[in-house]
């Protein structure tokens, strides 16, 4: 009996341990189902006919993602297919626009949707990705941000979390992307004419039959990207890292490849009239059948091959 008061405390602490753990349960319960009604309730506003309303909706999807990690991927493909269905590219496309046309300003809800899935929490994407496919994004601005180290350090540039996206047949003419991650990103016929890419990692990027017309990619990380046939008319291409890239049958007349790295790059029956090489490092270059009159700063073996 001197073991009594003993087992009585044990009964009670179990007790006590089994009544904590249903209250955590049951707490867990009613949080899951509040971001299921936040998450239903933010999704029908995104379908309204007033802007304003489509704005609550965009940004509750955006504060579900920082509350709810587990939901980040399903926001993802929602916010993805908001984009696409509306703004989608005609199935004819759209008229060519002059170099110094100005597109049609994108819709401001549109652009609170790329602002969000840029700041998005890093690693929580799961297997989602961000599907702009057949988007008409023309004009689209996306910038990085900027954090301080603290002290005297300068800042350090935050990219734009787009690696993988889904670009294909977007039309992303006039687009200004400084400081994009776009590493990986499958970007097969989009229109990227006369846009600017600024500090963008293109690595491994699929840009088969992508429409680059006189795009700025100075500086621009394009190692091991696929460049296939694409149109690259005017391009500047100043110091570009083309490293190991293919760009066999793709037109690259008049392009400025001034300090570009070639090194190991495929060039394969492309158009190279009237490009500037100066600087350009072609090493260990696959240049068979590629058009070189005009081109200026070709070195001497190569034109000897």
């Amino acid at each position: 009996m001197a073991s009594l008061p003993g087992l009585v405390a044990l009964v009670a602490l179990v007790f006590t341990w089994v009544s904590v753990g249903q209250t955590g349960t049951q707490l867990r319960i009613a949080e899951q189902g509040q971001i299921t009604s936040r998450f239903n309730e933010a999704v029908s506003h995104l379908g309204s006919e007033s802007l304003d309303v489509r704005f609550g909706g965009i940004y509750a999807l955006e504060r579900i993602m920082q509350d709810s990690p587990r939901d980040q991927p399903r926001i993802i493909s929602v916010l993805s297919a908001y984009v696409r269905t509306h703004t989608p590219v005609p199935t004819d496309g759209f008229p060519k626009m002059k170099p110094d046309g100005v597109p049609p300003p994108v819709d401001a809800d549109v652009i609170a949707v790329a602002e969000v899935l840029a700041a998005r929490p890093l690693g929580q994407d799961g297997q989602a990705e961000i599907n702009w496919q057949s988007a008409d994004l023309r004009g689209l601005f996306l910038e990085s941000r900027y954090a301080t180290r603290g002290g005297d350090e300068p800042p350090v540039p935050r990219y734009l979390p787009f690696g993988f996206a889904n670009l294909v047949d977007a039309d992303l003419r006039h687009a200004v992307f400084w400081g994009v991650d776009l590493n990986g990103a499958w970007c097969a016929g989009v229109n990227f004419a006369y846009a600017e890419l600024i500090d963008v990692n293109l690595k491994n990027a699929q840009m088969q039959w992508a429409d680059l017309t006189s795009v700025v990619l100075e500086d621009t990380s394009l190692r091991g990207a696929d460049l296939s046939e694409a149109i690259l008319v005017g391009a500047n291409l100043i110091r570009a890292d083309l490293r190991d890239a293919t760009l066999d049958q793709a037109d690259l007349s008049s392009a400025d490849l001034y300090g570009a790295n070639l090194r190991g790059a495929d060039l394969g029956g492309s158009d190279l009239r009237r490009a500037n090489l100066t600087g350009a490092d072609l090493t260990g270059a696959d240049l068979t059948g590629a058009l070189l009159d005009g081109a200026k700063g070709v070195p001497a073996e190569v034109l000897d091959k």
